[in-house]
């Protein structure tokens, strides 16, 4: 697992983390709180001193999502945590009482998916010491949070992971949805082909116009079919539509390939 923290939008994420010492003290904490509960945690500020130091990161395309998806490849990590830190006063106990509030949202690193969330809050006290309070906040919630993590996985493992996927046919393109493709329309061809390579069959389809067909909900494997070591993604699954239509003569460009929404213009 990775702690990340939650960027504002059109916030550098470097700058933002190097800025933000409660950040820094937030991170910290939540990764030890889960740490000592035995979670392996891989470390988000010396995954992000590696991607600037390196120049991997694009400075024509330096947003957060893009650092955020690097990072998270580089680290390996299955499941990632992003961290919101407020500071509340509380003027009506007495000057400088104050409590820390952290909202979690766990995400499964392949698609997005939500594992878990929750709002973990510390008792007000008069100090300037955000790591302690910090640390209440997330002792507060962190059993919680992570038994609601895996309840999750163990869905995901026995159900799938979910994904949204979208073809869409416009005036310039050669093909549409009710076009023929080795005695069935594509729309066929498209649905055989994603039950085959559905968990249990488990997909669920909006149906098809001759310019769009949408499947909102695919559940695709957590592991690799064809490595059992190796996890399975959204951009794999993604590739392997690519591959697929290419050895069937069907042109596409992908529009969207994000980890849980993948989009494809029919040429």
């Amino acid at each position: 697992m990775m702690a990340i923290p939650r960027i504002p939008s059109g916030v550098d994420m470097k700058t933002f983390y190097d800025s933000n010492v409660n950040v820094q003290i937030a991170l910290a904490k939540v990764s030890e709180a889960f740490k000592t509960r035995g979670a392996r945690i891989a470390d988000f500020d010396q995954a992000l001193k590696e991607m600037y130091e390196n120049e991997i990161i694009d400075k024509s395309s330096n947003n957060a999502e893009d650092v955020k998806t690097m990072i998270l490849q580089k680290s390996s990590a299955d499941v990632y945590i992003e961290v919101q830190t407020q500071v509340v006063d509380h003027p009506g106990r007495g000057s400088g009482v104050i409590s820390v509030n952290l909202i979690l949202n766990a995400y499964q690193s392949g698609t997005s998916n939500v594992l878990a969330t929750k709002v973990g809050k510390s008792n007000p006290n008069r100090t300037e010491d955000i790591g302690l309070l910090t640390s209440n906040a997330i002792d507060s919630v962190a059993d919680e949070f992570l038994s609601m993590m895996q309840a999750s996985f163990d869905e995901i493992v026995e159900n799938g992971q979910s994904v949204f996927v979208q073809f869409t046919a416009n005036n310039n393109s050669k093909l549409n949805l009710y076009s023929e493709i080795n005695g069935k329309t594509l729309e066929e061809t498209l649905t055989d082909w994603i039950r085959e390579h559905a968990v249990n069959e488990s997909f669920n389809t909006q149906g098809a116009t001759e310019l769009k067909m949408i499947f909102s909900d695919v559940r695709i494997p957590l592991r690799n079919p064809t490595n059992p070591n190796a996890n399975y993604t959204g951009g794999n699954f993604s590739n392997d539509i690519l591959k697929y239509l290419k050895s069937i003569g069907v042109g596409v460009k992908k529009e969207i390939g994000t980890n849980n929404k993948i989009i494809f213009t029919i040429l």
